[in-house]
């Protein structure tokens, strides 16, 4: 079993290879090992095995979103929070510079990773900032975070991301975070993130997800956080500018995939919104 939350970015990794033609990630199976193999496969089995796809559809959303952000502004950054073991900065122009945060645990093993990945050269050189947070539900920390983000985004455009964090963040994180990323962010500048729905909580595959998050992860008295769609229209300063569920993904990228009926399905929606 996983060790910690922290294994479920290789889990994800995992998703993503196998449905390679559908995240367009080339690197995800980099991080494959057998281990993480049987975790991906545990999980599938206790959760759901539609997981593998949507996690597949998540991330060619905002990689979509990631490349168009890319060509349509001057001296834009992406800025990854809770960046796990994603591959953006490898899957977009090197011109972008780009700048991940998560816990000091997450970052030192990615960054020994990625250096004998690039030393064997299966990814080419980036430069990337690294910036460890290792409670990002700890107000002061956030408060922190953005003394660290101000002084690296200065007056750039920026793509902050946010995939699949705010589960496991409070409320009162998620609010503190907006509220400063207002304060930091220019006009035009884009967030993208992903949430439950309060009403998800009502699938049996819900509480599947939950149950494996306590006992494989080791979070025994771990409760989710849900947000209504209503929570990002009513962000101040930002315009909600797009929001799909992974239906409308399968449609609208005209993909061969079979997502089933919605009780085998968690739909973890995602959002993007323009800083006004």
């Amino acid at each position: 079993m996983p060790s910690s939350v922290h294994d479920s970015a290789l889990i994800v990794n995992a998703f993503r290879a196998r449905k390679r033609h559908v995240s367009h990630d080339k690197f995800a199976a980099l991080w494959i090992s057998e281990e993480s193999e049987k975790w991906a496969n545990n999980y599938a089995e206790s959760v759901g095995s539609t997981e593998i796809l949507v996690h597949s559809l998540r991330h060619r959303f905002f990689l979509e979103y990631l490349i168009d952000f890319s060509h349509s502004v001057v001296n834009g950054v992406f800025i990854n929070i809770g960046a796990g073991y994603t591959n953006y900065p490898y899957l977009i122009s090197p011109d972008m510079p780009c700048c991940e945060i998560d816990t000091s645990m997450c970052l030192d093993f990615k960054q020994q990773k990625l250096a004998e990945f690039e030393a064997s050269r299966l990814i080419p050189s980036r430069t990337i900032k690294f910036i460890a947070v290792n409670n990002i539900n700890d107000l002061v920390e956030i408060q922190a975070l953005k003394a660290s983000l101000k002084e690296w985004v200065g007056d750039r455009p920026s793509f902050v991301l946010f995939e699949g964090v705010f589960f496991y963040l409070s409320i009162k994180a998620i609010k503190e975070l907006f509220k400063m990323l207002s304060s930091l962010q220019t006009k035009g500048s884009l967030i993208g993130c992903t949430s439950f729905r309060p009403e998800e909580v009502n699938k049996l595959m819900f509480n599947r997800l939950l149950k494996y998050c306590r006992r494989g992860y080791k979070m025994k008295d771990f409760e989710p956080t849900t947000i209504p769609k209503e929570f990002y229209r009513e962000q101040d300063g930002y315009s909600l500018i797009s929001t799909q569920n992974y239906y409308n993904l399968c449609e609208k990228l005209s993909l061969n995939e079979q997502l089933g009926q919605p009780q085998e399905v968690l739909e973890e929606d995602v959002y993007i919104l323009e800083k006004q």
